[in-house]
């Protein structure tokens, strides 16, 4: 095997696919959010997180904890609960759900 991609972690790296699904969970909501026109700071006083909170789920480096958050991203978003749902549903390996 070249040592030319020794450098790339291994697709059965445990840490490198929730990475991954994070951050396409929080480029959905990035994409959602430009769309509503909200700044980042607006985004999160309308959902009740901080301005850091939401930055990092845009980030991929946080995920909402609770089924609150989702669905206060969701209303600030104009986003029905069950496109919220489809995208956590897709992005669930972010959570460690299989």
């Amino acid at each position: 095997m070249s040592t030319a991609f020794s450098c790339l972690r291994l697709a059965d790296d445990a840490g490198f696919f929730p990475g991954v699904w994070s951050r396409m969970f929080g480029q959905f909501i990035a994409s959602a959010r430009e769309k509503t026109g909200h700044s980042v700071e607006q985004a999160a006083v309308l959902a009740g997180l901080s301005t850091s909170q939401w930055s990092a789920i845009e980030a991929g480096t946080q995920l909402p904890k609770t089924r609150r958050e989702l669905e206060s991203m969701a209303g600030t978003l104009d986003m029905e609960w069950a496109t919220m749902v489809q995208i956590v549903s897709l992005c669930r390996e972010a959570w460690g759900l299989k």
